[in-house]
């Protein structure tokens, strides 16, 4: 082995092992020099939460559900040890499987410095999101060789009796209405526009919204072409406005970062093509105003509590396949899904020019008089 890759080897036995912040320069150094394969497999007082960042941080789209899973887990450990510290030596069959029952059941857990026990009883979806993480961050951990595989059979009879509902969706009627409606402030309409232009633009979900830059925008006559790179998949989407695009440009104008009369009265040389970045340097700030935003609508337009900003991609989608019979296929096209079948990967053309056309007419009833 090369000094290099020994140097690797021992840092990330130390970092498993939790001591690595703690180690001086020379300890480092006599590690390295000492270094034999037959001495660095981690032994169970390794750190298994510093394990668990670790693999989090591998996966940054995902790093939110990570956090509030190993939350959860922490409190399961401490109301079954009397301590916050999970070892790898701690987590057995038993460990895993009285982790779940205590998730499944509902958990006590603290809130805030001398607040009381709280419970909490999580949805199926939370419980099996975190059980899902759980299971991820294990299976690490045994190919790694930190655990065995047979914690894996704490998973055994484990379900989190998830119920699909089928999702809360608005018609052209119910979107026109939306539109029209003479909402009092100036957020409200913000939203509002911003819901339109998602299912205008084939259910754009909003961190692409919030992060869509002006290069990946172009508009010509009556069509627009927008092309980016979609947040959650990493996968290229193009959105082709073949009609009514004059109204559509004309919806999100008051909130266009080159536009000197925007709603924020400031025009920006920034890369961005929204100026929401003007009140909201942050993602995260942005879409928890938008998320009190849709709440009021809940109320003011009678909605469904399941109405969401997602809803107005589930609007797209099931308006495309209800109204228009598009099927599956090109539902997943145009939302930019992986194909579910062998044979729609490899041996079935797609024509895109259905999907055009379909959202065409989408927009046609959506804007006409």
């Amino acid at each position: 082995n090369s000094v290099m890759e020994i140097a690797r080897k021992v840092e990330h036995t130390q970092r498993m092992r939790g001591v690595l912040d703690e180690m001086s320069a020379k300890d480092l150094m006599t590690a390295i020099l000492e270094y034999s394969p037959n001495t660095q497999k981690v032994d169970g007082s390794g750190d298994f939460v510093q394990y668990w960042y670790g693999v989090m941080m591998e996966t940054p789209k995902s790093q939110t559900k990570y956090q509030y899973a190993i939350k959860a887990i922490i409190n399961f450990h401490i109301a079954h040890t009397g301590t916050d510290r999970i070892c790898f030596k701690d987590i057995t069959t038993d460990w895993v499987r009285g982790c779940l029952a205590y998730l499944k059941h509902g958990y006590q857990y603290a809130q805030g410095k001398g607040t009381k026990q709280r419970y909490k009883d999580l949805s199926a979806w939370s419980l099996n999101t975190y059980a899902s993480c759980l299971k991820k961050v294990l299976n690490c951990a045994i190919d790694s060789d930190k655990l065995s595989a047979d914690v894996m059979r704490g998973f055994r009879n484990f379900k989190p009796n998830i119920v699909n509902k089928d999702p809360f969706y608005l018609t052209i009627e119910d979107l026109r209405e939306l539109q029209r409606y003479p909402f009092k402030t100036m957020r409200q309409r913000m939203v509002r526009d911003l819901f339109i232009f998602s299912f205008c633009t084939m259910g754009m979900n909003l961190t692409d919204i919030y992060h869509l830059n002006k290069k990946e925008v172009k508009w010509s006559d009556d069509s627009g072409d927008i092309n980016y790179i979609r947040n959650k998949t990493s996968k290229p989407i193009r959105v082709e406005i073949c009609s009514y695009a004059q109204p559509l440009q004309e919806l999100i104008k008051p909130y266009l970062c080159t536009n000197k009369n925007n709603i924020w009265n400031n025009s920006s040389t920034s890369n961005y093509y929204f100026g929401f970045h003007y009140n909201y340097p942050s993602y995260k700030d942005f879409s928890g105003y938008v998320l009190k935003v849709i709440r009021q609508f809940r109320k003011i337009m009678n909605y469904d509590e399941n109405f969401t900003f997602y809803t107005a991609r589930d609007s797209w989608s099931s308006i495309a396949d209800n109204d228009y019979q598009l099927g599956d296929k090109f539902v997943d096209i145009a939302l930019g899904h992986s194909s579910k079948t062998l044979s729609g990967k490899h041996y079935i053309g797609a024509d895109d020019n259905i999907v055009s056309e379909t959202h065409a007419d989408m927009l046609q009833r959506l804007f006409e008089e």
